[in-house]
């Protein structure tokens, strides 16, 4: 029965925004399993230099996994038959114009978006996750040709927003461990169809604005760092990146930055150092370039880089 009266519940704006023709699910690493499920594949190909919930998630259904490793382009370094399934990762979101190159070598090319909220669905599949772009718990959206014929229970979210909730009222780090514990709830997550709270967030969360924001926070970085980055970035028309990439061998910068609560993430487990993803493993540095941020805080990360 219809509820009326009583107390009011978190206010939020009106609907802007519509996923109706897409999978809405409770993480990636679940669109993932789903699409492992939708097309019955038995063999993948992925990345080495990738989050190692990826392969764990693969392993769950029983799926056998094949590594490639990939160049300083972050393209794969091998070449594979025209029927393999391939996972290819959207790093940091700029990587638009390898996936356009890959959908045309490859038909059934399955697209990692979990760092590239914007991008255009390509391939057989593909998929983003909510929470890396904004204000949520959980929360991912798929992009999929095949539909599977299941009635998924539906998560709740609810239980799990201490941390963005605390960090309103007091600071980031008065809600780490909650954001921690939060983070590892998804290891034992099965397949689920998304919250009501985080789907009515972001159908009604403003999501264009912060691409015009996170092109000019990155465009500034890039004209300042582009002679020190090696990496050789070139976006494409497509590109709204998540972080601004910066490579450069320092061993003292990760910490400078984090000491003067300039917060970067390191992605992901340590490879050899013989490996080209060793190098990006270490050597990295995501500047944060979202939407709560200005050409002002740029200056101000930049103050600790360049000194």
């Amino acid at each position: 029965m219809k509820e009326i009266g009583g107390y009011f519940e978190l206010e939020t704006n009106k609907k802007i925004n519509d996923f109706k023709n897409y999978i809405l699910l409770n993480s990636a690493r679940n669109c993932l399993r789903y699409v492992i499920k939708a097309y019955n594949i038995q063999e993948i190909n992925i990345p080495y230099y990738t989050c190692p919930v990826v392969w764990q998630t693969i392993k769950k259904e029983n799926c056998k996994i094949n590594f490639y490793h990939i160049n300083k382009d972050f393209l794969p370094n091998k070449e594979f038959n025209k029927k393999d399934y391939i996972l290819y990762t959207n790093y940091f979101g700029i990587c638009a114009k390898n996936i356009k190159k890959l959908t045309q070598q490859y038909p059934n090319l399955i697209i990692d978006n979990a760092q590239a909220f914007y991008m255009k669905e390509k391939g057989i599949a593909s998929f983003n996750s909510i929470r890396k772009f904004f204000g949520v718990t959980d929360g991912a959206i798929l992009y999929c040709n095949k539909k599977l014929n299941c009635n998924f229970e539906q998560d709740y979210s609810y239980n799990k927003m201490q941390h963005l909730l605390k960090r309103i009222d007091k600071n980031a780090q008065f809600g780490y461990s909650d954001f921690c514990y939060n983070e590892n709830l998804f290891d034992n997550k099965e397949i689920k169809t998304m919250s009501n709270l985080t789907k009515k967030l972001i159908e009604t969360i403003d999501i264009k604005t912060p691409k015009k924001i996170r092109l000019k926070n990155f465009n500034y970085l890039h004209s300042i760092l582009k002679n020190t980055n090696e990496l050789k970035i070139n976006l494409d028309k497509d590109d709204i990146p998540m972080v601004y990439p910066y490579l450069i061998k320092n061993d003292n910068l990760r910490e400078k930055l984090i000491k003067n609560k300039i917060f970067i993430a390191q992605y992901w487990s340590p490879m050899p150092k013989e490996y080209q993803e060793g190098i990006f493993q270490k050597y990295i540095f995501p500047l944060p370039i979202d939407q709560r941020y200005n050409i002002n805080d740029m200056k101000y990360i930049l103050n600790f880089i360049l000194n």
